[in-house]
């Protein structure tokens, strides 16, 4: 393994990763000299996918006590709104995770001192129920390490957005029941996950992680906080993540396309 990528390395790395998602081919692995030995190295593949994918519509980042926690930025072409038809890529998508995510009302440009909680939450627009969909462009993903994958965006195919709670400072986060059902039919339920505290803070250090990469977080972004409930689609045609106090998202998965649409269930 290389000790650290050059930018070109990072781009040839990234137009691996973009043609798997392009044409479905997917990858054994990384040659051993594109393969990403640190975040840092991961970020740079991450940013050169992005240059080809599109501008930043949001951010996956797990709401933890890591300092470093793995984290994405997710292009705007794969978030969408329930109620608008999306193309699918050719690589199937095998994952379904239930998040609560928050959506930023105002730009967090660099300032004379580093974003603490307290100023990142006047920043919150809402919070909403979130499916990510998740891909792999590996032939095997267990045989890839996490690295190589984080700079896949985390295997990420996009985000679906739920249903807003504008009224959110009161919402309690941590111990919430969290239900994800594929075709009707309950798969996971948990009430596992990182209270407000935690979310603000991880958003403070993603505000500040994103101005040092020269990317900083703009009003309307979609931040997730990590999955609540995870399960697989398998032959599934519908999604329904329901998340207590919050609400409902839903998408319907079809042949060559995912529909998200609009749900009165709660």
């Amino acid at each position: 393994m290389v000790d650290e990528l050059t930018t070109t390395r990072a781009e040839q790395a990234a137009q691996l990763l973009l043609a798997a998602r392009k044409t479905g081919n997917t990858l054994p692995h990384f040659p051993e000299e594109l393969r990403p030995a640190s975040q840092a190295d991961a970020h740079l593949i991450q940013n050169a996918m992005l240059d080809s994918m599109g501008s930043i519509g949001g951010w996956k980042v797990f709401a933890g006590n890591d300092p470093a926690p793995f984290l994405s930025p997710i292009p705007a072409n794969l978030i969408w709104d329930q109620g608008a038809q999306t193309p699918r890529g050719p690589l199937p998508i095998v994952l379904a995770e239930l998040e609560i995510a928050a959506v930023l009302s105002r730009d967090l440009p660099a300032a004379a001192d580093a974003y603490t909680a307290e100023k990142v939450q006047i920043a919150i627009r809402s919070f909403h129920p979130l499916i990510e969909l998740i891909t792999f462009s590996w032939s095997d993903r267990d045989q890839i390490d996490r690295l190589t994958q984080l700079a896949d965006l985390q295997n990420s195919a996009g985000f679906v957005v739920g249903e807003a709670r504008v009224d959110w400072q009161a919402l309690e986060t941590s111990n919430v029941e969290c239900t994800l059902l594929m075709d009707g039919v309950e798969q996971v339920t948990t009430s596992d996950g990182a209270n407000m505290d935690t979310i603000l803070a991880t958003i403070a250090m993603l505000a500040n992680h994103a101005i040092d990469r020269g990317m900083p977080l703009r009003a309307g972004q979609v931040i997730t906080t990590g999955a609540r409930a995870i399960a697989p689609i398998n032959s599934a045609s519908t999604v329904l993540g329901k998340v207590e106090s919050l609400g409902s998202v839903y998408a319907t998965i079809r042949r060559g396309t995912v529909q998200v649409e609009e749900t009165s269930c709660k």
